[in-house]
């Protein structure tokens, strides 16, 4: 028996918008996430995943409509947030020692309790939650790169044998010297018989050490090559 609620025009014009939303919505965040800077999930993966959560909601009202109080409109879209875990996990990248992604997979789950709100018509929650997602991802990053301009960061970046085991003793003559490690990434060379180890550090004690000093006592570990120390420029996308 075909219930004709999904044909009532008003139906077809509230999901309408309420799916239109979540795609404008989704797709805001999901732009932050895409340009100039390529992430694991961009414009496309936001848009869906706001769609996805959208439509959710907006079914589970059209099964209470044909089965009654006896549906728990809640309980498809609780699936939603535990599940929507999955993807952002996929999104989440270790390089060398070093995890990206964990910012883009919070993005996601954000982006899905967006949509749940859109699905149900919840407008106003929708969008002011976009706009403080918004702020979050560019205006407080923005910020948080000038602070750490103003900081004083800087990158070393340490040639070594292959298959030494320099990172611990380097990382803690670094803080025993007063430097706050921020990342450290360890690759193989291009050259094939070395490795790098790349750190990024911030003189949190303000101690007036010379670079040609802290490049001589890093030099001055076994198995290291060369050190090289360059100042943090600051990048207007991360």
């Amino acid at each position: 028996m075909i219930n004709y609620i999904q044909f009532d025009p008003n139906f077809l014009l509230a999901m309408s918008l309420r799916l239109l939303a979540a795609c404008i919505l989704g797709g805001i965040v999901g732009f932050q996430r895409e340009f100039p800077v390529h992430r694991p999930a961009g414009l496309r993966t936001h848009i869906l995943v706001c769609l996805g959560s959208a439509l959710v909601m907006v079914t589970s009202e059209y099964f209470r409509h044909i089965y009654g109080d006896s549906f728990d409109v809640t309980r498809i879209g609780a699936q939603v947030v535990s599940g929507i875990g999955f993807l952002g996990a996929g999104a989440i990248i270790k390089q060398g020692l070093n995890v990206t992604g964990l910012t883009t997979a919070a993005s996601l789950w954000a982006v899905a309790c967006v949509g749940l709100a859109c699905g149900t018509g919840f407008y106003s929650g929708a969008i002011i939650a976009t706009v403080l997602i918004y702020i979050v991802l560019q205006i407080l990053r923005v910020a948080k790169l000038k602070f750490e301009k103003r900081a004083g960061d800087f990158n070393i970046t340490v040639e070594t044998e292959v298959d030494t085991n320099l990172v611990s003793k380097i990382s803690e003559y670094l803080e025993s010297n007063g430097f706050k490690i921020k990342n450290v990434n360890l690759s193989k060379h291009s050259s094939g018989n070395k490795q790098c180890i790349r750190y990024t550090v911030s003189n949190t004690e303000k101690r007036e050490i010379l670079k040609a000093d802290l490049k001589s006592e890093i030099n001055s570990f076994e198995g290291v090559i060369e050190t090289y120390i360059k100042k943090k420029m600051l990048r207007r996308y991360e």
